[in-house]
């Protein structure tokens, strides 16, 4: 866990949920050369593993308006990236 996080639980609120996406899939508008090459890599590595290390950021959009609509689990919910797909995927 993050610090972020830790400050995050630590407010109280009724329930909370903590997205930890992998590489977001975005055009950018500021210039990232790194960034960008870790993109078109990973771009072509998620057509055939589309939840291994990166997602679309349309995806996690979706994912989050889900989480908001439907009940959680729990006090504190965190989702990995997998879970991110498949939330996002409603």
């Amino acid at each position: 866990q993050g610090e972020v996080e830790n400050l995050v639980q630590a407010v109280g609120f009724d329930r909370c949920t903590i997205f930890r996406p992998a590489v977001l899939l975005c055009k950018r508008q500021e210039s990232r050369p790194a960034e960008w090459v870790a993109q078109q890599f990973l771009g072509v590595v998620a057509r055939v593993f589309p939840t291994a290390y990166s997602v679309p950021v349309e995806t996690v959009a979706r994912a989050m308006v889900a989480s908001v609509l439907q009940p959680g689990e729990g006090k504190v919910e965190v989702l990995e990236n997998g879970a991110i797909h498949e939330l996002g995927k409603a």
